[in-house]
């Protein structure tokens, strides 16, 4: 059985550039508002949040966790499949089954820009 937590949920730490991590999607990317400019959302406090299991990071320990992110890939490219769904149940499920049957390697450029690879 898996214990209780209460509080701000553990969250993932920056890949470093020319870094890599694997996780396991566990949800679908949500928008999320934050107390400081990230420059998107029509306040300018967006982020976008989704919960993974942390598999392997460079800097971190594996474990439960969210993603919290204004990666293209996840704003733009993977938030328009959910947004696409709209509220339809089936077509939501089926969208996370399919990010979840895999692993993922989300890594970072030298820029830091980040891509995801399905493993």
């Amino acid at each position: 059985m898996e214990k209780r937590r209460f509080g701000p949920k553990p969250t993932m730490r920056k890949i470093p550039n020319n870094g890599k991590a694997t996780v396991k999607f566990l949800s679908l990317p949500k928008p999320v508002e934050t107390t400081f400019d990230t420059g998107y959302g029509p306040d300018n406090n967006l982020k976008w949040e989704m919960d993974i299991e942390l598999i392997a990071h460079p800097e971190q320990e594996a474990g439960k966790m969210v993603w919290q992110t204004t990666a293209i890939v996840i704003r733009v490219e993977i938030y328009s499949l959910v947004l696409d769904c709209g509220d339809k149940k089936p077509p939501l499920n089926e969208l996370l089954k399919d990010l979840g049957s895999n692993n993922w390697e989300i890594q970072a450029d030298e820029r830091g820009v980040i891509n995801l690879q399905e493993l």
